[in-house]
């Protein structure tokens, strides 16, 4: 038997209508043509100042090191103080510190913030710096002198171990001229025959060093300053590449030797540091940086001793730290120079020092 609602013709579907099809294609394509418009403002906004992608922003903090309070704190700080170009802060370091110096003020002028809590975000500020610092790789590695500037601060090393602080003088095609130390172990008006090997340090972004070996070419008075010519160093290497900057400071120093004193027997034996105040010895702090510092003596440790170094960034200013001694270099005519890594340091006396050595404020002697 055959229903007969299948004998009945019934149209399930119905037959097109070109006036319909024609309005859907039309709807469809100002659906796309609004994408495509949207997607291209979006990306023109997202090149002008003060908009960003947070996601971009966040990925290239990341490879640089920086935490997720780190990267917040970062943002806020753009938001609050209304940066036009956040993207340039993790790219450019003349942004960044113009950033992190306005944040620094800022941080300064709430007086609704407590001390502690103030001292808590100019270790953040200061925190946020070193690391983009450390890895950014926006300084490419040198491999000819002959892009110094003038004035570049140099040490000259000789073959006897001697070294002297130097600048660049002249810094021509096929020679380089640096001040030349009248006085030193020959006593010389001009120290160095020609021809004699000599060992080059300079330190550039004020955390790579470098190091060459050159020879003395001659001598000539440039700008009324006693220079000693050299080849150029075409055989550059990179010898270190410190995590923090260096500024060098020339203030007194006094410090101490850090004696480890055990007490009690077998498990119940106890280490402690204790600072050897009978021995208290007077040197000159040359260089600093949140890492360590370098200070001239007379009254040298040996390597690997521990140490204690008072001593003030500028006047009124004192600061303390605990450290250990990694490396003695000989200062002629009777001093040496110790390099000192820090261990301890308070978090107030460290904002101290970074004050110093980044001149993110003002530092008047009281």
């Amino acid at each position: 038997m055959i229903f007969p609602i299948l004998q009945s013709q019934i149209q399930i579907f119905s037959k097109p209508d070109p006036g319909q099809n024609t309005i859907a294609i039309v709807v469809m394509s100002a659906v796309l043509a609004l994408f495509l418009l949207w997607a291209i403002i979006t990306m023109r906004t997202t090149r002008k100042p003060g908009t960003y992608s947070r996601r971009a922003f966040r990925k290239n903090a990341r490879k640089l090191g920086l935490s997720k309070e780190h990267i917040r704190f970062l943002e806020n700080l753009i938001r609050e103080l209304h940066f036009l170009s956040p993207m340039r802060v993790l790219e450019n370091s003349t942004a960044l510190d113009r950033l992190l110096r306005k944040a620094m003020s800022y941080v300064e002028n709430q007086e609704e913030l407590t001390p502690a809590v103030k001292e808590n975000r100019r270790h953040m500020i200061y925190a946020v710096k070193q690391t983009i610092e450390a890895n950014s790789d926006q300084h490419k590695i040198i491999s000819s002198t002959l892009s110094l500037p003038i004035n570049t601060e140099v040490q000259i090393r000789t073959r006897e171990g001697y070294t002297y602080d130097s600048f660049i003088t002249s810094n021509m095609q096929n020679m380089m001229g640096l001040e030349c130390p009248a006085t030193g172990a020959r006593a010389k008006e001009y120290p160095w025959p020609k021809g004699e090997d000599l060992a080059i340090f300079f330190i550039r972004g004020g955390t790579e060093v470098y190091a060459y070996r050159t020879k003395v070419l001659g001598y000539k008075i440039v700008r009324g300053v006693l220079s000693v010519f050299t080849e150029h160093g075409k055989n550059l290497k990179q010898i270190q590449k410190r995590r923090s900057k260096r500024r060098e400071i020339g203030r007194p120093a006094i410090f101490y030797p850090v004696d480890i004193v055990e007490s009690g027997k077998g498990r119940k034996a106890v280490r402690q540091a204790v600072v050897n105040r009978g021995r208290r010895f007077l040197g000159n702090l040359q260089d600093l940086s949140a890492g360590g510092c370098a200070v001239q003596t007379q009254n040298p440790l040996q390597k690997a001793s521990l140490i204690k170094v008072d001593f003030e960034t500028v006047r009124g200013r004192p600061v303390t730290v605990y450290g250990k001694v990694k490396g003695t270099t000989p200062w002629p005519p009777r001093s040496t120079i110790l390099h000192v890594q820090f261990t301890n340091v308070s978090r107030l006396h460290m904002n101290t020092i970074r004050d110093y050595v980044y001149e993110y404020v003002d530092l008047d002697e009281e």
